[in-house]
């Protein structure tokens, strides 16, 4: 938990003990007024006045629940607007696809790894300073990924070669269908990492696969650690589970025609 909600804790806990001893405090001292004779009006007033404080308290206390429920409410309304605005574009280009050739398909795939990318970007970058999100795809020859599309950071990701230490890890990792995420660069890296830790400290990778065919990965990096979270890992997932619709579709090979079809030419 962190400062501010231990700290937000803490007053919650103190203003209703508070209440609590208001509220029981005054009836107990009204109960007590018959028997201090001439002296009731030491026990009559406090303890009106602790009764109508505690009241208040209780006013005031729904009223900041009130206030704070319709807060989050419309935290969650803007959270899943910007969630669908963000995801809007990769799904129209998602859906474009089936009604292309197999030839125009593989070409629209740089605009539904793009629209990812900024899926993410978008998503990510308001609580993240100079996030950078990338789209990986295998080459022809299965010794290779380059990137296909990336949004944020300026700096151009590099491409994984086999024969390299670098580029072997990243193409035994797609292999292995498992997301990972490194939230400390400085003290934890992957086997094969060769950053200079001058452009990022931490990253998350989800591989991009269907049915057993690899595709690539998505993956996002940021400049300081331990800034990514858990979360951010759920939506490069989806992101990641998405392309690997768009790539199992774009790679569909139409079907060869039939007999039938060919004597009735």
């Amino acid at each position: 938990m962190s400062a501010a909600k231990r700290s937000a804790t803490r007053r919650r806990t103190a203003y209703a003990a508070t209440t609590l001893v208001l509220a029981t405090g005054g009836p107990t001292m009204l109960g007590f007024v018959s028997a201090v004779g001439p002296f009731w009006a030491l026990l009559l007033l406090p303890g009106i006045a602790a009764i109508l404080a505690a009241a208040i308290m209780q006013i005031v206390q729904l009223h900041r629940d009130n206030k704070r429920l319709s807060s989050e409410e419309e935290q969650r309304t803007d959270a899943r607007q910007r969630f669908r605005d963000a995801f809007k574009p990769l799904a129209e280009y998602t859906a474009k696809l089936p009604s292309h050739t197999y030839a125009e398909r593989s070409l629209l795939l740089q605009n539904v790894a793009q629209a990812a990318t900024i899926s993410l970007y978008m998503l990510i970058s308001p609580h993240i300073k100079d996030v950078r999100a990338n789209v990986f795809v295998l080459d022809d020859n299965p010794d290779r990924m380059t990137w296909l599309s990336h949004t944020g950071r300026g700096t151009t990701p590099r491409a994984f070669e086999s024969g390299t230490a670098r580029g072997d890890a990243a193409l035994a990792f797609v292999e292995r269908h498992e997301p990972a995420f490194y939230p400390d660069l400085t003290t934890h890296r992957p086997d094969g990492y060769e950053g200079s830790m001058a452009d990022y400290e931490t990253f998350i990778s989800v591989p991009i696969w269907a049915e057993g065919s690899v595709y690539g990965m998505v993956s996002v990096d940021a400049p300081l650690k331990n800034t990514l979270s858990i979360g951010d890992q759920y939506l490069v997932e989806l992101v990641a589970d998405h392309l690997a619709t768009a790539f199992a579709v774009a790679n569909m090979e139409p079907p060869p025609p039939s007999p039938t079809s060919e004597a009735s030419a």
